[in-house]
């Protein structure tokens, strides 16, 4: 004789549809609190270093561009040689950004991308994908909604925690990152697969790391920068899926 399945209790779940959402938000506007969204972390490195390209390469006048995790428009307005738009999971975020000029719509990036597909000339993404717990699929996003063109770019930046600092560190007991909303720990090794898997062109900056400090010693990336800039270009048509264990 079948038995049939006994309901599930409908009494015990909570109807809030959008619970997880409203419990980022609150979690990085706690954070953001310590911040000044004024300024952004490398500021004048990044902005001479994207700028070069926006001003070179892209179209300025034609050219439509959106910051995910806009920081309210502390960067994006350093590159006002072309259009921008912005978002953010923080509502204050938003609200400054709008107020600086630059339109700004509250967003959860942490994995689907709400934009259409080839809507952008230019991505840029500057210290967001180490607070997302999966950044394949986010840069996977990323090449969906940019116009397969030569001229495309995702502009990013990243802390690298696999340098020789970190790894002491770890050898002594002590925790990789101490920011708490980092969950996802690059390597350079990973970072380029990622970029190139999806890009013909990369071409990197180093923001901070003794390479940084002794540039004619050209040392390894891999070991000697902790802050990592990039400019990913001419993206490729079409891709496969991405071997994670390919870089593991």
């Amino acid at each position: 004789m079948k038995t049939e399945p006994a309901p599930f209790p409908a009494e015990l779940l909570l109807d809030q549809p959008h619970r997880g959402q409203s419990l980022l938000r609150a979690f990085y506007q706690q954070h953001h609190e310590r911040r000044n969204y004024k300024t952004a972390q490398h500021a004048e490195q990044k902005a001479a270093f994207f700028g070069r390209y926006v001003r070179d390469t892209l179209a300025p006048r034609n050219a439509l561009g959106v910051d995910l995790g806009c920081r309210g428009g502390a960067l994006t307005r350093r590159l006002g040689d072309m259009r921008w738009v912005g978002v953010d999971v923080d509502g204050v975020a938003v609200a400054l950004a709008n107020a600086a000029g630059v339109p700004c719509v509250e967003m959860d990036i942490g994995i689907g991308i709400h934009f259409k597909d080839a809507s952008f000339d230019a991505v840029m993404m500057t210290e967001v994908l180490e607070h997302l717990a999966y950044p394949v699929i986010t840069v996977r996003e990323i090449h969906r909604i940019l116009v397969k063109k030569p001229k495309s770019a995702f502009f990013g930046s990243v802390p690298l925690d696999y340098h020789l600092h970190r790894r002491w560190k770890v050898m002594r007991g002590k925790r990789l990152s101490g920011d708490p909303t980092h969950i996802h720990h690059f390597s350079f090794t990973e970072l380029d697969h990622l970029l190139r898997f999806y890009f013909h062109r990369v071409e990197y900056l180093p923001l901070r790391g003794t390479a940084v400090r002794f540039p004619k010693l050209h040392l390894p990336y891999r070991f000697c920068v902790s802050d990592i800039a990039w400019i990913a270009s001419y993206p490729r048509e079409s891709v496969a899926n991405w071997d994670i264990a390919e870089v593991l």
